[in-house]
């Protein structure tokens, strides 16, 4: 295939965000009394945005009246510990810019929200030009429904067959199959091995750089 456009999660694939997640999380629930979670633990939470996330770090059975009570909580804390302090996984910078430079069109979708996908894009990728970030957004329905993906494709004039959806989780390579482009399985995020590939992505790749071998 030839690939024009490659849309990237964020969480777990673009930026190693795990750590901010579970102190911010934490920290909230610790303040309300509920039970604080191991830093692991988070992996089986995040992939379906904040307010799933919370949702399932808080007992179960928890009202929706709670959760729509501290979610706002969470992500001011979660800006407040500043976002600039994210690191970006290894070689993610590298493989950004050769794509540019190969004519590629790089873009993001991202289950987090809209504002806050803009943020961290902005100021840790702020030197790469993205055609199009897409966060949570009222009205719009999350991954893995492909709304996202053909926003994107109409945004960058790049034909389905010539884009690659690139995610580390469960709910990335579903996005990418109910578009119908090519998934890419990122092995170094919070997801895991086995369930990328029962899931049939197209490609798994153990590090950024191997994004080029595509092309």
């Amino acid at each position: 295939m030839q690939v024009k456009s490659i849309i990237f999660d964020m969480d777990g694939t673009l930026l190693d965000t795990l750590d901010i997640i579970s102190r911010t999380n934490n920290r909230i629930l610790q303040l309300h009394g509920f039970p604080t979670h191991p830093l692991d633990e988070y992996r089986n939470f995040v992939g379906d945005g904040m307010r799933m996330l919370l949702r399932r770090a808080l007992p179960e059975g928890t009202g929706e009246d709670v959760i729509t009570a501290l979610l706002p909580e969470v992500l001011d804390l979660y800006h407040e510990e500043g976002v600039g302090t994210i690191p970006p996984y290894s070689g993610i910078r590298e493989t950004l810019t050769k794509l540019i430079e190969k004519g590629v069109k790089i873009s993001i979708l991202t289950n987090k929200e809209h504002k806050y996908a803009l943020l961290n894009a902005e100021t840790i990728l702020g030197e790469f030009h993205f055609d199009a970030i897409l966060g949570e957004r009222p009205g719009k329905p999350l991954k893995p429904a492909p709304y996202g993906i053909f926003e994107i494709a109409e945004i960058t004039k790049v034909p389905l067959s010539q884009t690659v959806y690139a995610g580390d989780m469960k709910t990335d390579i579903l996005t990418a199959k109910n578009a119908g482009v090519t998934s890419a399985g990122c092995l170094w995020g919070f997801g895991r091995k086995e369930d990328l590939t029962a899931l049939g992505a197209d490609f798994l790749i153990s590090k950024p750089e191997e994004l080029l071998d595509l092309l």
